[in-house]
């Protein structure tokens, strides 16, 4: 059923989704990613919205990726970080600063209640591979957690959180760039930003790791190189 967009103010979403007794896995989510769907939660969904058409799925080719000036210097102000990729982690560990960023980045859900319902309830699902990357200080204090779903094809990063006392040091950026590092290692193609649209200024960092492919009419094409 529509809702009220929480990206562009007056406008009304919707979305083709999974039905809720579908079986599904990663190598299912591995195809539907790549005509324009995304995890939240256990279900799988793409905006079918009546009227707009803005929400555009987003992936970086990572062989073909070049880091601009800006992000080597992200890149090598935290060379600091330890990174760990934990396949099975202890989710409970993250709880204290998910909620933390989300009391900054999002006021308007400040109850512990509430991060704890959308902790559980969007980053997870019962039948997806997710994993995390762990990103710590040299005294091993936990700064950001990269949560992702394995693809066939790749990573989609399904979200990031950290610790705003370090914002300074750009973790966003840091935790994108170093999955891209991650994946080039691995031989895999792709890496999944989740959805772009251009009238969201939340979501112009994601067009900033080029080149990227938007999915659009049915098709990826390159967006910017």
């Amino acid at each position: 059923m529509p809702y009220s967009c929480p990206y562009i103010p007056g406008n009304r979403a919707q979305h083709h989704t999974t039905e809720p007794n579908a079986t599904l896995s990663s190598n299912l989510y591995s195809e539907l990613i790549n005509i324009g769907f995304r995890r939240a939660g256990s279900r799988i969904h793409r905006p079918n919205c009546l009227d707009c058409t803005q929400c555009i799925s987003l992936r970086i080719p990572v062989s073909d990726f070049h880091a601009n000036r800006s992000q080597r210097r992200i890149f090598n102000k935290n060379s600091n970080l330890s990174v760990a990729v934990v396949i099975n982690p202890d989710y409970s560990n993250y709880l204290s600063l998910y909620e933390g960023y989300i009391r900054h980045r999002h006021p308007e859900s400040e109850s512990m209640q509430e991060a704890l319902n959308t902790f559980e309830d969007f980053l997870f699902s019962p039948w997806s591979d997710t994993f995390a990357i762990e990103f710590r200080l040299p005294n091993q204090q936990l700064v950001c957690v990269a949560i992702c779903d394995p693809l066939i094809q790749g990573w989609s990063a399904v979200y990031t959180f950290y610790d705003i006392e370090y914002s300074n040091l750009s973790l966003g950026t840091f935790s994108i760039l170093k999955q891209i590092e991650l994946l080039k290692h691995r031989h895999l193609d792709y890496l999944y930003l989740g959805y772009w649209i251009n009238d969201c200024d939340k979501m112009s960092y994601k067009t900033q790791f080029r080149p990227c492919e938007g999915f659009t009419n049915e098709h990826w094409i390159t967006l910017h190189e």
